[in-house]
């Protein structure tokens, strides 16, 4: 019988930059990945007609999806899969991408393939990367990625650049218990409208990746990179204010913003539509630090906090009828 064990880390999107075609940046941005919460998921093929999936109901469901869209373009056996970790979904974590990679790959070497190390293909199997490639990329190579977003007909093929994260680093991610982000049908029509950020917003966003995010992470200046992904986050945040209610989504999370800014902690961004927040941290110990300063629950809000190393290699894909390698260090 043949297995596969898929483990991936979670990705986070500090702001979709909606430029035009010719100001650059269309569908552009920054993201990077982080060890958790994770993906941890096991395939195995299973005689007979129907899959069996163990998870959680909306991973069971979101499983299911995939399956049915793999299968619209492969031939595919009735397979088992269980899932012993989880990324909560339509946090700003990327979920949903990672999981519909780690099947699309986990499944093409079930039916006997070699794995694929092109993530546009896995994207293409499992339907996702409409918009953003850094979770697709991030799937294969980890690291804080930079999308210069669609490329226009004589450029070939998108650019994304990939820097390695210090790895004494650390991200504390906040999120609502029980909030989720925009998303689907919402977020569709969002951009099916294909609003567009004014010319100087997008050039001030190009700005402040090129000369202050990426330098500050090749040059090890850790607070540099925190206030310079905050200004990022807020200038980003502003443009998505409109739809979905200010800078930060979650009326919590505001407030927890302020409050952790009123004690001299910098560096908070959204990831994606939120409600989750990330806040870099130089060390562990700064990390929980930081945590120290995050209650349980406000108003009644209750709080899920998560310290996340880096993630600078792929997913981690492992068969027992393939060389044993991680997906991210494929040749």
């Amino acid at each position: 019988m043949t297995r596969i064990d898929v483990t991936t880390g979670s990705r986070l999107h500090f702001g979709l930059i909606c430029g035009t075609q010719q100001s650059g940046w269309e569908f552009g941005g920054i993201g990077m990945m982080v060890r958790r919460p994770s993906w941890k998921i096991r395939l195995t093929s299973e005689p007979g007609e129907s899959d069996q999936i163990s998870a959680g109901a909306e991973a069971t469901a979101r499983v299911q999806d995939f399956l049915r869209q793999i299968r619209s373009t492969r031939t595919l056996a009735s397979v088992n899969i269980a899932v012993s970790e989880e990324v909560p979904f339509h946090t700003g974590l990327g979920g949903g991408t990672q999981l519909g990679l780690a099947l699309a790959a986990g499944t093409e070497l079930l039916r006997g393939h070699r794995p694929l190390h092109d993530p546009y293909e896995l994207a293409q199997i499992a339907q996702r990367a409409e918009r953003s490639a850094v979770g697709t990329v991030g799937f294969r190579d980890g690291g804080f990625l930079i999308d210069y977003g669609l490329p226009s007909s004589n450029e070939g093929a998108r650019r994304v650049e990939r820097i390695p994260i210090p790895e004494a680093w650390r991200f504390v991610l906040v999120r609502p218990v029980q909030a989720q982000g925009l998303c689907g049908d919402q977020e569709r029509s969002f951009f099916n409208r294909r609003i567009h950020m004014p010319t100087a917003m997008v050039a001030e966003l190009g700005r402040q990746i090129e000369q202050d995010l990426a330098q500050s992470i090749l040059h090890l200046r850790f607070d540099d990179f925190a206030i310079s992904l905050e200004a990022y986050g807020r200038t980003v945040g502003a443009f998505y204010a409109s739809e979905q209610g200010d800078v930060f989504a979650h009326p919590t999370i505001r407030q927890l913003v302020e409050d952790l800014r009123r004690q001299g902690i910098q560096g908070t961004a959204q990831s994606s539509w939120g409600p989750g927040i990330c806040i870099p941290a130089r060390s562990m110990e700064h990390a929980m630090m930081i945590e120290q300063h995050i209650p349980e629950a406000i108003n009644q809000t209750a709080l899920a906090v998560t310290i996340a190393e880096p993630l600078n290699v792929g997913a981690s894909i492992r068969s027992t009828g393939f060389e044993d390698r991680p997906q991210g260090q494929l040749a």
